[in-house]
């Protein structure tokens, strides 16, 4: 079953409070609801990596936001066991595809 790309990796960085957190857009899921996009993130990720190499990543928590253009801009916090610089600007993220329905 193929993974569907939730959004490229625009921003990573690391907080002290939250640890690290990628963030990202797809133009394909504006028209959706936030709850919508949730359920599709689900517990776990999968990163590419500019390099083509795939990870699995837990899911901490997630923020969803809209931008002043009206675009949905999804935050992912991945927690402290996390450097942001595994993480390269330019990766995909996609939705982890366990028990994923295609639609």
């Amino acid at each position: 079953m193929e993974a569907k790309m939730l959004f490229g990796v625009g921003l990573v960085f690391d907080t002290p409070e939250f640890g690290t957190i990628v963030m990202g857009a797809n133009e394909e899921l504006d028209e959706l609801l936030p709850s919508t996009i949730q359920e599709m993130i689900g517990d776990q990720i999968i990163i590419k990596k500019t390099d083509g190499k795939e990870q699995v990543f837990e899911v901490v928590s997630t923020q969803i936001n809209h931008s002043i253009a009206g675009k949905k801009i999804i935050g992912l916090c991945l927690g402290k066991g996390i450097s942001p610089n595994k993480i390269p600007a330019g990766s995909i993220v996609y939705c982890y595809p366990s028990g994923q329905i295609d639609q």
